[in-house]
């Protein structure tokens, strides 16, 4: 019987990518962020026009910055435990620029985890803002690779990936995430602890 699939998400789940982009941003331009502070719409984050934003967000991605995302520790030995039972890939938003980085990063810090690597492009275009039309672009993802389960931090990707039909576990205690209410075929998960105990209580 063929082993069923889970997709992770990158950033906010195995790296920590608001911290760092935060730590860069006040670095950089002199903003006063937290990371309770971070969303994905930076314009507004930033409190600046898109043009503003593209030129940051070039910058930001050309930086090399990304090979040094600190990876969350519990993660490794949790998708040790899981590749026995199941087959384990990324699904990731990051843009194509960085590429070759982003797997660099997968082999330095999750070597013979993940089986494959794919990315949603979703943000190449830097003059699209249209979040509505990005919120079915990691589900589709899903569905082309026969994933079973998402594991991501973004409400959206879950909730589109749950609608079709697949198990989503909302990832992390962050505040773009804590306070939303869960969806039909959506589960919460704080840390990589309770993944594991998820998936041991379905009995692998």
């Amino acid at each position: 019987m063929a082993r069923k699939t889970i997709a992770v998400d990158i950033d906010d789940v195995l790296a920590a990518n608001a911290e760092a982009f935060i730590d860069y941003s006040n670095r950089k331009w002199g903003t006063r962020l937290t990371v309770d502070d971070f969303t994905e719409h930076w314009a507004e984050m930033w409190r600046v026009d898109y043009e503003e934003e593209n030129r940051r967000s070039k910058e930001f991605h050309k930086s090399g910055i990304f090979i040094n995302y600190r990876s969350d520790r519990e993660a490794k030995p949790v998708l040790k435990e899981l590749s026995k039972d199941y087959k384990l890939v990324v699904a990731t938003s990051r843009h194509q620029v960085i590429y070759t980085e982003t797997l660099k990063w997968i082999e330095k810090n999750f070597k013979d985890v993940f089986t494959e690597v794919h990315f949603a492009g979703m943000w190449d275009d830097w003059e699209k803002h249209t979040l509505d039309k990005l919120k079915i672009t990691k589900a589709e993802i899903c569905k082309q690779i026969g994933a079973d389960y998402l594991i991501d931090d973004q409400p959206k990707h879950c909730f589109a990936a749950a609608e079709a039909g697949i198990t989503s576990l909302l990832f992390g205690d962050y505040r773009w995430n804590r306070n939303v209410k869960l969806r039909k075929n959506t589960v919460r998960v704080k840390n990589w602890r309770e993944v594991l105990e998820y998936f041991n209580d379905k009995g692998r």
